[in-house]
């Protein structure tokens, strides 16, 4: 394909984005209310987690310790998990229509608060990279989550932005399984490229951390390939206990 032809289905397609959304504003997923996929009070209202928060996994903290108890009986692998926001009403909507409902509008705006959170962190970053999902399940939704979040972060960031992981077997869902479940569904599941990983401090994206065993999986595996630091970062967590 030529550049001039690379270039005017871009455009083609940017006009046709253009026209799509005026005649079908987004909605937002909460409210209903036109204009966005998340409207300004609806995103005013989701809650953002407060220190103290355990350094290895982000478990909040009654007060600060070292690490939380879940990190002293089952030590991680991964650098470091962070989270943004907690996993409740206007986030778990948001969330919810993102990778179940089609509603890819919805990437953008939950990837501000990735891009607040890393703004004011100190991790020294060399790529980002989303959660990969099994290409028949990514084939099924049409897209991957993580990797919209990741690649709006990068972009917002000026970071760069690599497909560097795969799943090499299909696992189930994870909201299915108990924590020790879902250690063991992902376990061996999934593989780096060592090529562009060696000796690069990653950050890992997804959605949602709930007990932590996917990020901590593809850390493993990023590991493997001799990364050289693995940073978890998701819009959401659970309240503790729910």
């Amino acid at each position: 394909m030529s550049p001039t032809t690379d270039h005017r289905l871009r455009v083609s397609r940017d006009w046709s984005t253009r026209l799509l959304d005026l005649l079908f504003p987004s909605r937002c997923v909460n409210c209903g209310r036109p204009g966005a996929a998340l409207c300004a009070d609806c995103l005013a209202t989701i809650q953002p987690i407060s220190s103290p928060t355990c350094p290895r996994c982000g478990n909040p903290l009654s007060s600060p310790d070292a690490v939380c108890f879940d990190c002293r009986a089952h030590p991680k692998t991964i650098t470091q998990i962070q989270s943004v926001c907690w996993h409740d009403e206007v986030a778990r909507r948001a969330v919810h229509a993102l990778k179940y409902k089609k509603r890819r509008d919805v990437a953008p705006e939950l990837a501000r608060f990735l891009v607040a959170k890393l703004a004011v962190s100190e991790l020294d970053i060399d790529l980002i990279t989303g959660v990969p999902l099994y290409p028949v399940r990514e084939l099924e939704r049409g897209y991957n989550q993580a990797d919209l979040l990741a690649i709006h972060t990068a972009n917002a960031r000026g970071l760069a932005y690599k497909r560097v992981m795969r799943r090499t077997r299909a696992t189930r869902d994870q909201i299915e399984l108990d924590a020790a479940a879902r250690r063991l569904n992902v376990k061996n599941a999934l593989f780096a490229d060592e090529q562009q990983v060696a000796g690069k401090n990653v950050l890992l994206v997804d959605d949602v951390a709930t007990t932590g065993a996917t990020l901590e999986a593809c850390a493993s595996a990023l590991f493997q390939a001799r990364a050289r630091g693995v940073y978890g970062l998701t819009v959401t967590r659970p309240r503790p206990g729910n």
